[in-house]
C-alpha cells in the first residue's frame, strides 16, 4: 500500500510536468496546483507504512528514488515552459542548475544528517518539500522564470553550505 501511494504521487507529478509543457497559463496553473497535490500524497506514503507496520527499507529508497525522478520531470516541464515562452537559452542553462541543484541538495541530505547529527539544530530544512512549494507558487502566480532560478541558486547554495560546514566540522 505505501508503495502504491509513491508512485501515485509520482505519476500525479509525470501529469503536472505534462500539463506545464503544453504551454500556456491555465495549464501551468493547473499543473502547480497537481504537483503541490502530489507533494502532499508523498508525505503520506511514510506516515502509511509506520501506521500499518509495513515500512521497509525498500519502500524508502523506492520512494527516494520516485521523487528524484518527480522532481525531474517538474523542474523540465516548467523549463520547457519557461523556454517556449521566451525562447531564451538562458531559461535552459538556469533549469538545468534548478535539476542539478534539486539532485545534489537531495543527496547530501542523509549524508549531512548523518555527520552532523549531533550538532544540527530544530530549523527549517531546505528540500524537496520547499522546491515543490516553490514550483507550486511560481505556476500559479505565471512568475516560473524567477522560481527557477531561485530553485537553482537556493538548492545549489544550500548543497555547497552543507559541503563547507561538514567539511569545517570534520
Amino acid at each position: 500500500m505505501p508503495n502504491q501511494i509513491s508512485l501515485f504521487s509520482f505519476l500525479l507529478s509525470i501529469v503536472a510536468a505534462g500539463l506545464f509543457i503544453l504551454g500556456n497559463y491555465g495549464y501551468l496553473a493547473l499543473g502547480g496546483i497537481i504537483a503541490q497535490f502530489a507533494s502532499v500524497i508523498d508525505g503520506s506514503d511514510g506516515e502509511v507504512a509506520r501506521l500499518k507496520y509495513l515500512s521497509s527499507d525498500y519502500g524508502g529508497w523506492f520512494d527516494a528514488v520516485l521523487d528524484r525522478y518527480a522532481d525531474a520531470f517538474l523542474l523540465f516541464g516548467l523549463t520547457w515552459y519557461v523556454y517556449g515562452q521566451n525562447l531564451s537559452p538562458w531559461a535552459l542553462g538556469v533549469g538545468f542548475l534548478a535539476i542539478i541543484g534539486s539532485f545534489m541538495n537531495s543527496y547530501t541530505a542523509d549524508k549531512y544528517d548523518r555527520l552532523m547529527k549531533n550538532c544540527i539544530q530544530k530549523r527549517i530544512r531546505i528540500g524537496r518539500d520547499v522546491r515543490v512549494l516553490l514550483i507550486f507558487l511560481g505556476a500559479v502566480s505565471n512568475h516560473p522564470y524567477p522560481v527557477l532560478i531561485v530553485i537553482a541558486v537556493l538548492m545549489n547554495a544550500e548543497t555547497i553550505r552543507r559541503i563547507i560546514v561538514c567539511q569545517n566540522d570534520k
